[in-house]
C-alpha cells in the first residue's frame, strides 16, 4: 500500500544549492545537526514522501520464501486482517498461524478459526494497538503476507521510517558507543533507506529494503535508549548531494583506507548514484584501529579456494568459473587511498581473470551445499587483502571488515571519542554532501 502523495517543490532554493561551491557545502555539513536551517525540500524524494512526523512508510522484507509464520498481538491486544485493496477488516484472535494453501493465504487464529483468503491476494495483519510479535521480537508496523509461489510467501513489514531506524541502529552499532556516533549512523541509515525506497518503487518492487546486511540489519523495535534518542535528535535529516538523496553506504571497519562505490558496485544505467563524489575513496586517517578486525589473518587450502572461486563464477556467469587450480591472487589496481580495487586471479595453467575487491571478498566466502561451511576463523572479512599461495596453503592477510565504502563505523566511534559532533563525522566520511531535511 502506498502513502498519501504530496507535492514537493523545488524552486529557487534548489537552484541556489546547486550553485554553491564545494567549500561552502563542506562548511554546511560541519554545522551541528540541531542547529540546521529551516527544513529544505528533497527534490528527488518526490510525491511519495509523507509529511507526518514518523516519515514515509518503508516496506521491509523480513522473510523471503517462507512457508509458515506465527504473528501475535501484544498482551491484551487483538489482530485485524484485510485483503490488499479492500477496506473490510476481519478480527483475528492472537496468535495467528499463517501458511499458504493452493495459492491462498490461510490463517488459523487463537480460537482455531480457519480462513482461506482470495487466491493470489496479499493479506495485511496489524495490531489494534502497539505492535505485533514475531519470533519473540516486537515490530511496530503492519505485516503483509505476499504470495510469491504456489507454496511460499514473502513477509513484508509496512513501518514508518522513524519507527524503523531505532531497530537498525541497535543492530548496527555497539550499545556503549557515543551519542554522536549514533546520530551520524541515524542520518546515514535514513539516507540509505530513503534512496533505496525511491529506487525500488521506481522499479515496481513489492518491497523497499531487506532486513539483513544486504541493505541494513533490522530486527524490530526492541531498541535501547541511545538509538531512540539519536533518531529523535536527527528526525527527517538526510545526506544530499547535488539535489539527490545520497546512498550513504557504511561498513564496520575500513582498516585505514576506504573503497570507492564506483569500484565496488555497478555504475551503469540505473546505478548512476554510485558515481556520487562523497562515496568515492579519498586519502584519510581513520581512527578505527581499536576494531577487532582492523588487521586479521586466515589460512585456507588452495583447492578449497579454487572450488569457491569456480562456484562464484558459475553463480555470476563469470569466466572465472573455468578456473582449475589456484596459483596466485595479485593486486592489479589500487585506488587513490591505496586500497586494492581490482585483483588478478591466476590459474596454474597460466590463465587469469580480473575480479573487483568486493567480488574477491564474496568469492572467498562463497557458501554452497557442496562446500564445507566456513568457520568464523576462516572467513575473509574484507576485500582489502594480501594473498600468498605456497603449494596448497593459502595465507590471507587482511585489513578491516566489510566493503569499506562511506562511513567506517569503528572510525566514527573513534572520532566521537575525540569529541567530534555527528555533523563533523558525516562531513569527514561523506565529503561534499549536505545535511538537509527530507520531511
Amino acid at each position: 500500500m502506498s502513502d498519501r502523495a504530496r507535492a514537493v517543490t523545488t524552486g529557487r532554493r534548489r537552484i541556489a544549492a546547486h550553485r554553491r561551491p564545494a567549500w561552502l557545502a563542506l562548511v554546511v555539513a560541519a554545522l551541528p545537526l540541531l542547529a540546521a536551517d529551516r527544513p529544505l525540500p528533497e527534490p528527488r524524494l518526490q510525491a511519495s514522501v509523507s509529511a507526518g512526523r514518523e516519515g514515509p512508510t518503508l516496506r521491509v522484507r523480513l522473510e523471503h520464501g517462507s512457508t509458515s509464520v506465527e504473528i501475535a498481538a501484544e498482551p491484551g491486544g487483538k489482530l485485524n486482517a484485510t485483503v490488499h485493496g479492500r477496506r473490510r477488516r476481519r478480527s483475528l484472535t492472537s496468535p495467528v498461524r499463517v501458511s499458504l494453501r493452493h495459492e491462498r493465504v490461510r490463517t488459523i487464529d487463537g480460537r482455531g478459526r480457519v480462513r482461506d483468503w482470495p487466491a493470489g491476494a496479499s493479506v495485511r495483519i496489524e495490531a489494534d494497538r502497539g505492535g505485533v510479535l514475531l519470533g519473540g521480537a516486537r515490530f511496530p508496523g503492519a505485516m503483509e503476507i505476499l504470495p510469491t509461489s504456489p507454496g511460499s510467501f514473502d513477509l513484508i513489514e509496512h513501518v514508518p521510517v522513524e519507527a524503523y531506524l531505532p531497530g537498525v541502529l541497535t543492530r548496527e552499532l555497539y550499545a556503549g558507543w557515543r551519542d554522536a556516533t549514533y546520530e551520524a549512523q541515524a542520518v546515514a541509515a535514513r539516507s540509505y533507506a530513503l534512496q533505496e525506497r525511491q529506487r525500488r518503487r521506481a522499479m515496481g518492487s513489492a518491497h523497499d529494503v531487506e532486513a539483513d546486511t544486504r541493505d541494513q540489519a533490522y530486527g524490530g523495535s526492541d531498541a535501547h535508549a541511545t538509538a531512540r534518542r539519536a533518531v529523535v535528535a536527527t528526525r527527517g535529516r538526510t545526506l544530499s548531494y547535488l539535489g539527490s538523496t545520497l546512498r550513504a553506504y557504511y561498513s564496520s571497519t575500513c582498516g585505514g583506507r576506504p573503497a570507492s562505490a564506483r569500484d565496488t558496485w555497478p555504475i551503469g544505467r540505473g546505478f548512476e548514484f554510485n558515481l556520487a563524489a562523497p562515496i568515492q575513496a579519498t586519502p584519510r586517517t581513520c581512527p578505527c584501529e581499536f576494531s577487532p578486525r582492523y588487521r586479521w589473518s586466515v589460512t585456507r587450502r588452495a583447492d578449497d579456494l579454487t572450488r569457491r572461486l569456480r562456484a562464484f563464477g558459475a553463480e555470476r556467469s563469470l569466466d572465472i568459473r573455468a578456473i582449475r587450480s589456484l596459483a596466485a591472487i595479485r593486486v592489479e589496481r589500487r585506488n587513490v587511498a591505496g586500497r586494492p580495487a581490482v585483483y588478478r586471479v591466476v590459474d596454474r595453467s597460466g590463465a587469469s581473470w580480473r575480479l573487483s575487491a568486493e567480488q574477491i571478498r564474496l568469492a572467498l566466502n562463497r557458501d554452497s551445499p557442496d562446500l564445507d561451511r566456513l568457520s568464523q576463523d576462516e572467513r575473509a572479512w574484507s576485500g582489502d587483502v594480501d594473498v600468498s599461495v605456497a603449494g596448497d596453503v593459502v595465507t590471507i592477510n587482511g585489513r578491516g571488515f566489510g566493503h569499506g565504502v562511506g562511513m567506517c563505523q569503528f572510525g566514527a566511534e573513534g572520532l566521537a571519542r575525540k569529541g567530534w559532533s555527528a555533523a563533523a563525522i558525516l562531513g569527514f566520511y561523506y565529503p561534499g554532501a549536505r545535511i538537509k531535511r527530507a520531511y
